[in-house]
Protein backbone atom coordinates (compact mmCIF):
# COMPACT_ATOMS: atom_id res chain seq x y z
CA UNK A 1 0.00 0.00 0.00
CA UNK A 2 1.84 2.83 -1.29
CA UNK A 3 2.01 6.66 0.06
CA UNK A 4 2.35 7.98 -3.22
CA UNK A 5 -0.55 9.46 -5.55
CA UNK A 6 -1.41 9.20 -8.81
CA UNK A 7 -1.19 12.18 -10.90
CA UNK A 8 -3.36 13.92 -13.43
CA UNK A 9 -1.22 11.92 -16.23
CA UNK A 10 -1.40 8.46 -14.43
CA UNK A 11 2.31 8.81 -13.06
CA UNK A 12 2.36 7.86 -8.91
CA UNK A 13 3.87 11.43 -7.06
CA UNK A 14 4.82 11.77 -3.49
CA UNK A 15 3.66 15.08 -2.04
CA UNK A 16 6.53 15.30 0.59
CA UNK A 17 9.66 13.44 0.65
CA UNK A 18 8.62 11.68 4.04
CA UNK A 19 5.90 9.67 2.70
CA UNK A 20 8.70 8.21 0.03
CA UNK A 21 11.47 7.51 3.12
CA UNK A 22 8.28 5.93 4.50
CA UNK A 23 7.47 3.64 1.29
CA UNK A 24 11.50 3.36 1.00
CA UNK A 25 11.88 1.71 4.95
CA UNK A 26 8.78 0.03 4.17
CA UNK A 27 9.78 -2.22 1.23
CA UNK A 28 12.95 -2.77 2.30
CA UNK A 29 11.66 -4.75 5.17
CA UNK A 30 12.39 -8.37 5.28
CA UNK A 31 9.10 -10.62 4.57
CA UNK A 32 9.45 -12.25 7.50
CA UNK A 33 9.00 -9.37 9.96
CA UNK A 34 5.46 -8.24 11.34
CA UNK A 35 3.52 -6.05 9.15
CA UNK A 36 4.26 -2.28 10.45
CA UNK A 37 0.38 -2.19 10.99
CA UNK A 38 1.13 -4.61 13.99
CA UNK A 39 4.17 -3.71 15.36
CA UNK A 40 4.91 -0.72 17.37
CA UNK A 41 9.10 -1.25 16.90
CA UNK A 42 8.59 -0.62 13.24
CA UNK A 43 6.82 2.49 12.89
CA UNK A 44 9.37 3.86 14.98
CA UNK A 45 12.42 2.60 13.13
CA UNK A 46 10.32 4.11 10.28
CA UNK A 47 10.20 7.59 11.73
CA UNK A 48 14.28 7.00 12.74
CA UNK A 49 14.89 6.35 8.95
CA UNK A 50 13.04 9.27 7.71
CA UNK A 51 14.79 11.50 10.18
CA UNK A 52 18.35 10.30 9.03
CA UNK A 53 17.36 11.23 5.65
CA UNK A 54 15.36 14.33 5.72
CA UNK A 55 16.32 16.31 9.25
CA UNK A 56 19.34 15.01 10.36
CA UNK A 57 22.44 17.73 9.95
CA UNK A 58 24.97 16.62 7.69
CA UNK A 59 28.83 17.68 8.17
CA UNK A 60 28.26 20.87 5.99
CA UNK A 61 24.93 21.41 6.58
CA UNK A 62 24.04 24.51 8.61
CA UNK A 63 21.52 24.76 11.44
CA UNK A 64 19.64 27.13 12.73
CA UNK A 65 18.98 26.78 17.25
CA UNK A 66 19.21 23.08 17.41
CA UNK A 67 22.21 21.11 16.51
CA UNK A 68 19.87 17.75 15.87
CA UNK A 69 18.16 19.10 13.02
CA UNK A 70 17.90 21.17 10.10
CA UNK A 71 15.00 22.60 10.37
CA UNK A 72 14.37 26.22 11.68
CA UNK A 73 12.41 25.86 14.87
CA UNK A 74 11.65 29.14 14.59
CA UNK A 75 9.53 28.42 11.51
CA UNK A 76 6.16 26.77 13.39
CA UNK A 77 4.08 26.81 9.97
CA UNK A 78 6.69 24.38 8.47
CA UNK A 79 6.84 21.95 11.32
CA UNK A 80 2.36 22.11 11.86
CA UNK A 81 2.81 20.63 8.24
CA UNK A 82 5.28 18.27 8.72
CA UNK A 83 3.34 17.03 12.18
CA UNK A 84 0.04 16.69 9.66
CA UNK A 85 2.15 14.17 7.44
CA UNK A 86 3.09 12.70 10.50
CA UNK A 87 0.17 11.75 12.29
CA UNK A 88 -1.25 11.11 8.31
CA UNK A 89 1.00 7.69 8.98
CA UNK A 90 0.44 7.47 12.58
CA UNK A 91 -3.29 6.46 11.38
CA UNK A 92 -2.21 5.02 8.33
CA UNK A 93 -0.12 2.36 9.97
CA UNK A 94 -2.91 1.80 13.34
CA UNK A 95 -0.76 4.16 15.27
CA UNK A 96 -1.04 6.93 17.94
CA UNK A 97 0.78 9.98 17.71
CA UNK A 98 2.94 11.39 20.49
CA UNK A 99 4.86 14.20 20.72
CA UNK A 100 7.66 11.66 21.51
CA UNK A 101 7.40 10.33 18.38
CA UNK A 102 7.16 13.34 16.59
CA UNK A 103 10.54 14.49 18.44
CA UNK A 104 12.42 11.28 16.92
CA UNK A 105 11.43 12.42 13.62
CA UNK A 106 12.35 15.75 13.02
CA UNK A 107 14.92 16.07 15.68
CA UNK A 108 13.63 18.61 18.19
CA UNK A 109 13.76 17.40 21.89
CA UNK A 110 10.53 16.89 23.51
CA UNK A 111 10.86 19.28 26.69
CA UNK A 112 11.04 22.14 23.58
CA UNK A 113 7.56 21.31 22.82
CA UNK A 114 6.63 21.41 26.36
CA UNK A 115 8.11 24.72 26.91
CA UNK A 116 6.11 26.14 24.30
CA UNK A 117 3.35 24.16 25.88
CA UNK A 118 4.31 26.44 29.19
CA UNK A 119 4.38 29.17 27.02
CA UNK A 120 8.43 29.66 27.52
CA UNK A 121 8.94 30.29 23.96
CA UNK A 122 11.70 32.67 23.69
CA UNK A 123 10.96 33.75 26.77
CA UNK A 124 8.73 36.00 25.60
CA UNK A 125 6.27 38.19 27.70
CA UNK A 126 3.33 36.48 25.71
CA UNK A 127 4.81 33.24 25.45
CA UNK A 128 1.42 31.44 26.01
CA UNK A 129 -0.28 33.75 23.15
CA UNK A 130 2.68 32.77 20.48
CA UNK A 131 1.77 30.85 17.76
CA UNK A 132 4.60 28.31 19.11
CA UNK A 133 2.48 27.55 22.24
CA UNK A 134 -1.03 27.61 20.50
CA UNK A 135 0.36 25.15 17.84
CA UNK A 136 2.37 22.68 20.34
CA UNK A 137 -1.02 22.33 22.64
CA UNK A 138 -2.97 21.82 19.55
CA UNK A 139 -0.52 18.56 18.92
CA UNK A 140 -0.91 17.29 22.47
CA UNK A 141 -4.58 17.78 22.12
CA UNK A 142 -4.91 15.67 19.42
CA UNK A 143 -2.80 13.07 21.27
CA UNK A 144 -4.67 13.29 23.74
CA UNK A 145 -7.88 12.75 21.37
CA UNK A 146 -5.92 9.77 20.01
CA UNK A 147 -5.87 8.02 23.48
CA UNK A 148 -9.43 9.17 24.58
CA UNK A 149 -10.76 7.17 21.16
CA UNK A 150 -8.78 3.85 21.95
CA UNK A 151 -10.55 4.01 25.73
CA UNK A 152 -13.54 4.56 24.40
CA UNK A 153 -13.88 2.29 21.11
CA UNK A 154 -11.24 -0.38 22.29
CA UNK A 155 -11.35 -0.08 26.22
CA UNK A 156 -7.55 -0.65 25.30
CA UNK A 157 -4.95 -0.73 28.77
CA UNK A 158 -2.57 0.68 27.01
CA UNK A 159 -4.62 4.23 25.88
CA UNK A 160 -6.35 4.29 29.62
CA UNK A 161 -2.60 4.39 31.44
CA UNK A 162 -1.16 6.79 28.71
CA UNK A 163 -4.30 8.83 29.76
CA UNK A 164 -3.95 8.41 33.80
CA UNK A 165 -0.13 8.80 33.40
CA UNK A 166 -0.27 11.92 31.06
CA UNK A 167 -3.45 13.94 31.31
CA UNK A 168 -4.57 13.64 34.68
CA UNK A 169 -7.35 11.39 34.37
CA UNK A 170 -8.61 9.32 36.59
CA UNK A 171 -11.47 6.16 36.55
CA UNK A 172 -14.41 6.97 38.82
CA UNK A 173 -15.96 3.69 40.87
CA UNK A 174 -18.48 1.42 39.14
CA UNK A 175 -22.33 2.28 40.28
CA UNK A 176 -24.28 -0.29 40.60
CA UNK A 177 -27.93 -0.17 40.44
CA UNK A 178 -30.94 -2.84 41.48
CA UNK A 179 -33.73 -2.59 40.26
CA UNK A 180 -36.68 -4.89 41.20
CA UNK A 181 -35.59 -8.46 42.15
CA UNK A 182 -32.57 -8.57 40.30
CA UNK A 183 -30.25 -8.20 42.60
CA UNK A 184 -26.25 -8.45 41.55
CA UNK A 185 -24.44 -11.39 43.08
CA UNK A 186 -21.63 -10.83 45.31
CA UNK A 187 -18.91 -13.00 46.30
CA UNK A 188 -17.78 -13.64 49.85
CA UNK A 189 -15.14 -11.33 49.25
CA UNK A 190 -17.34 -8.48 48.28
CA UNK A 191 -19.29 -8.79 51.71
CA UNK A 192 -16.77 -9.29 53.71
CA UNK A 193 -15.46 -6.06 52.19
CA UNK A 194 -18.82 -4.45 52.98
CA UNK A 195 -18.91 -5.64 56.50
CA UNK A 196 -15.40 -4.58 57.38
CA UNK A 197 -16.60 -1.06 55.72
CA UNK A 198 -19.93 -0.89 57.86
CA UNK A 199 -17.86 -1.56 61.70
CA UNK A 200 -15.56 1.15 60.68
CA UNK A 201 -18.01 3.65 60.28
CA UNK A 202 -20.19 2.18 63.17
CA UNK A 203 -17.94 1.99 65.65
CA UNK A 204 -17.25 5.48 65.65
CA UNK A 205 -21.07 6.30 65.87
CA UNK A 206 -21.38 3.76 68.80
CA UNK A 207 -18.53 5.71 70.97
CA UNK A 208 -20.21 8.96 70.40
CA UNK A 209 -23.43 7.55 71.90
CA UNK A 210 -21.94 5.81 75.17
CA UNK A 211 -22.08 8.58 78.58
CA UNK A 212 -19.08 9.96 79.18
CA UNK A 213 -18.78 8.26 83.02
Amino acid sequence: MSNAIKAGNGAEVYEHDIKYYADEYINDLPEKEDSINNNPSLFTGMIKYIYKHLFKPKRNDKVLYNSNSVLDTGDIELLDNIWNIYTELCYRYNKRPTLLNFSLLVGIGNDVFNSWIRGEYRAGENGASSPHCQTAKKWKAECESSLVDGATERNSVGCIFALKANYGYTETPQRIEITGANTPALSQEDIRQIADQARKESIPELLDSLPDE
